[in-house]
């Protein structure tokens, strides 16, 4: 559990497999809280991408949720793109 547990407070994103995938993800996100970042996990193949997304569509009638989903689409988009570099 604890690598996990890195990996988001890292804000260390799966990358969802090209920057088409990554404006799709930051969409999904935008538009559908949680979604971008379950879709992400899944094609990242990163388990604890998927729990934050679930946390997202959970808390996103707040808009605190919605936020969060904003933001991680944008890192996830910046995943794709390559240009993605992890907070140390």
């Amino acid at each position: 559990a604890r690598p996990r547990w890195n990996e988001i407070t890292r804000q260390n994103v799966a990358n969802p497999g090209g920057q088409a995938m990554g404006i799709l993800c930051l969409l999904l996100n935008i538009f559908l809280p949680g979604i971008g970042s379950i879709v992400a996990g899944i094609m990242g193949n990163k388990t604890s991408t998927i729990i934050i997304g679930l946390l997202q569509l959970l808390t996103s009638w707040l808009i605190l949720g919605w936020i969060w989903s904003v933001w991680w689409g944008i890192l996830i988009f910046m995943a794709g793109n390559k240009s993605y570099s992890p907070i140390s």
